[in-house]
């Protein structure tokens, strides 16, 4: 048994693009003439190796090449170039249900399932009961597929799948389907498989998940392997890429037609006489946060503070105290604008987060030069543990759906959380619940 679950080497997908049938045929009746069709790569020498235990994501824009290489790895396409070398039984979650006869019954379909991933009958049978409560479709197990709802057929192919004990899983954002307790139950038994020490190739666009579940990541760009590494610094690489993008496509809308939500005004006191430039920003905090500025600069920030509940100034905060979060921020281009905040644990997934426009129904009317001190409280509910702070202006452009983004700085502020001495956390934060309790007899 070698180290290696999945090698992939060289591997190039090209395709021949026609622009209609009438070249199809040309090229079929004269073989020797001129090429009637343009090539498209839609993989290009893309190599890598997962060793067998591994969780490694597949992340990139559409059109990226994810899917193909996942059919490529799988059998359902041949590569143009390139080898893969399997080591172990597949089960891909890719389209659910490939394979299916419509003509045979659930159970038929089942058995048929096994003897396609080579797994005998009488060990089929031991799984019938597991895969028919998982599925949920009651009686219908017994009657033909092609009789099924669309979220029947998912949810038996979904089943069929997850049981088939594989030693490679492979997903292809197929845990988008059914209601929302079927996907609860689709991650408990996908947390199961990995647990059991199985490799997994997982391909999403939540990057939440990717950095929840995945240890690396391979980014693909155009059918080209850009760049491998950890999972959460490859995450926040293609979050950082996808919100430039957005960027872009913001720039190019008239700023006639960014139509402001709520009263634009503010009050007298929230801007800033500026006398001398460096009284007002905070070098240190600047220079220290500038690798991660992002935006197209109208707004900038230029200092950060976190103060407790009698105003001190510091970064350890006790379960559910208030912090205030003390941001100045400069205009640079007149308009409209909005302040933000995110918190995010050490896995840089998104807890609390909230902002100006949503607490106030205001946006700041901002004139080049002015400088604004914005106080932002919230309190702590959080488990112990350290947590950064990602700062956001913006301007909206489809209202309550995006923005334009001016200013935007992650890990701007990393700050501690200390344990709730009182009763111990389980979970990532606490909101206090109400409780009724009435006793029968």
């Amino acid at each position: 048994m070698g180290e290696f679950a999945i090698e992939v080497n060289d591997l190039t997908k090209t395709y021949k693009l026609y622009e209609n049938n009438k070249r199809r045929i040309i090229e079929g009746l004269f073989p020797n003439a001129k090429p009637q069709y343009k090539e498209f790569n839609a993989l290009k020498n893309v190599s890598f190796k997962i060793k067998k235990g591994e969780i490694v994501g597949i992340i990139g824009k559409n059109g990226s090449g994810k899917s193909t290489l996942l059919k490529i790895i799988t059998g359902v396409l041949n590569s143009t170039e390139g080898s893969v070398v399997v080591d172990g039984r597949i089960s891909a979650l890719l389209e659910l249900g490939a394979g299916f006869n419509p003509e045979y019954t659930g159970i038929e379909n089942i058995y048929l399932n096994g003897t396609l991933n080579k797994i005998s009958r009488e060990e089929m049978s031991k799984r019938i009961e597991d895969i028919a409560a998982f599925a949920d479709i009651g009686d219908f197990i017994h009657q033909p597929v092609k009789n099924y709802s669309s979220g029947m057929f998912v949810r038996l192919a979904f089943a069929v799948a997850v049981y088939s004990d594989p030693d490679i899983l492979i997903v292809d954002e197929a845990l988008a389907v059914g209601d929302a307790a079927f996907q609860a139950k689709c991650m408990a038994r996908m947390n199961q498989i990995m647990k059991s020490g199985a490799t997994v190739l997982f391909v999403t666009h939540d990057m939440n998940t990717v950095k929840r579940l995945c240890q690396r990541c391979i980014y693909l760009e155009n059918g080209t392997k850009i760049m491998e590494g950890p999972a959460e610094e490859l995450a926040d690489i293609y979050l950082k890429r996808i919100r430039a993008s957005m960027n872009e496509e913001h720039l190019k809308i008239d700023e006639a037609d960014m139509k402001p939500v709520g009263n634009n005004s503010v009050e007298n006191d929230s801007v800033i006489e500026i006398t001398e430039e460096k009284e007002i920003e905070n070098k240190e905090f600047m220079e220290k946060t500038k690798m991660f500025k992002e935006g197209n600069g109208d707004v900038e920030f230029i200092d950060l503070k976190l103060l407790d509940e009698n105003r001190n100034q510091t970064l350890s905060f006790s379960f559910e105290q208030k912090m205030t979060m003390k941001v100045r921020a400069k205009v640079h281009v007149d308009g409209v604008f909005g302040v933000a905040y995110h918190i995010r644990d050490d896995k840089n997934t998104e807890l609390l987060g909230s902002s100006t426009l949503r607490e106030t129904g205001q946006l700041f009317q901002g004139k080049a030069g002015e400088v604004y001190d914005i106080e932002i409280t919230t309190p702590l509910p959080l488990i112990e543990g350290n947590y950064n702070i990602t700062l956001v202006a913006s301007r909206p452009v489809i209202e309550n759906r995006t923005a334009l983004f001016l200013a935007y700085i992650e890990n701007a502020a990393v700050f501690s959380v200390e344990e709730n001495t009182k009763m111990k956390l389980w979970d990532k934060f606490y909101i206090k619940n109400e409780v009724c309790v009435k006793k029968l007899c």
